[in-house]
Order: structure tokens, then C-alpha cells, then sequence
């Protein structure tokens, strides 16, 4: 449960698809500010006047993963409820088999790319935390507009697009204030 109304940071990008008809258009795209680890995230939840000191949750976390990967790797999905399911899919190879005996000739391993982890929020009505709710738990602000700035040449010697990132709202570095 969220203590404080902390704003989240929108940034906004130019699409830069020559071929699209939204050419230019501004697109937002979510400023995250960085990733909690297990161990803050179990400090987080036991500052929030849980009987729970960070350890205990930590140790429930950390067997809780463990029985989740082995769960899913046996194709087991595992609804938390109020949190989302989480359900393994496969990749398959480009272009897959043609016929039955192809597929068994080239077997499951030789068929498949990966396997993935994927997750569907709760919906349910108690706890939906799917993308409209969790927009409205949001206290959503414009923070910086994306600009491209030149190129520059990675080590492998690869060109590649610099952005720099001017705040919205505030006048760029090279600008006088208005009086």
C-alpha cells in the first residue's frame, strides 16, 4: 500500500518512422527510477508495519522463487492472488515444421527457441491491478521531452543515435528566462 502520492515521470519521444504517418508525433514512455532488489523490496515491506522483520520475508521470497521456477518449468501456471498469474509460453523456431514427421524428426528441443515467463495482472474485481487501474493508482507528470543530439561510434564501431533529454515545462540550459 502506497504511503505518500509520489508522481511517476512521463518522458516523451518523437516517433522517427520516416515511413509513418505519425512521423514526429510525441510518444510517452515511462521514466523508471531504477530496481528494487529482493532484499529492499523485503525491507520496504517490512517498514510497512508488518510483524514480519525483513529476514523472515526474505527467506518466504527467496523459497517462494525457487518453487515458482520449478513450477513453471513444468508448465504449472501460479496465480497470486492480487498480484497476476505467471505462465510459461514457448518461442519456436522461424518457420516451425511442415508436417508431423518433421516436427518428431526434429524433435521438441530443435522446435523450440525458449521458453518464457509470462505474467497477467489480477483482474479480478477486489484486486485488479491491470493497466487502467493501475493508471488510476498513478499520479502521472510530464518530466522530459527525448531529442536526438548527433551519433557517435560504439567500441565494436557501430553508429549509434545520442539523445539528450530537455526538461519539460523549464526553458533549455541556452535560453534566458522570460522576466
Amino acid at each position: 500500500m502506497a504511503t505518500q502520492n509520489i508522481q511517476v515521470r512521463i518522458n516523451l519521444r518523437a516517433n522517427s518512422n520516416r515511413k509513418s504517418d505519425y512521423y514526429g508525433h510525441l510518444y510517452p514512455y515511462l521514466d523508471r527510477m531504477g530496481t528494487l532488489d529482493t532484499r529492499g523490496f523485503c525491507k520496504h515491506m517490512s517498514d510497512h508495519g508488518t510483524m514480519f522483520d525483513r529476514a523472515t520475508i526474505e527467506g518466504v521470497m527467496t523459497t517462494m522463487q525457487g518453487c515458482l521456477v520449478e513450477l513453471l518449468s513444468q508448465g504449472v501456471a501460479v496465480k497470486l492472488t492480487g498480484i497476476g498469474t505467471f505462465y510459461p509460453s514457448v518461442e519456436s523456431v522461424k518457420g516451425g515444421a511442415q508436417t508431423l514427421e518433421e516436427a518428431e524428426s526434429m524433435g521438441a528441443d530443435n522446435l523450440v527457441n525458449g521458453v518464457h515467463i509470462r505474467f497477467l495482472p489480477d483482474g479480478t474485481k477486489l484486486d485488479d491491478i491491470t493497466s487502467k487501474t493501475m493508471k488510476a493508482k498513478c499520479s502521472l507528470t510530464l518530466h522530459q521531452l527525448q531529442q536526438e543530439d548527433g551519433t557517435y561510434t560504439t567500441p565494436k564501431g557501430e553508429i549509434k543515435k545520442r539523445y539528450k533529454y530537455v526538461p519539460i515545462g523549464q526553458p533549455e540550459a541556452d535560453e534566458e528566462p522570460e522576466p
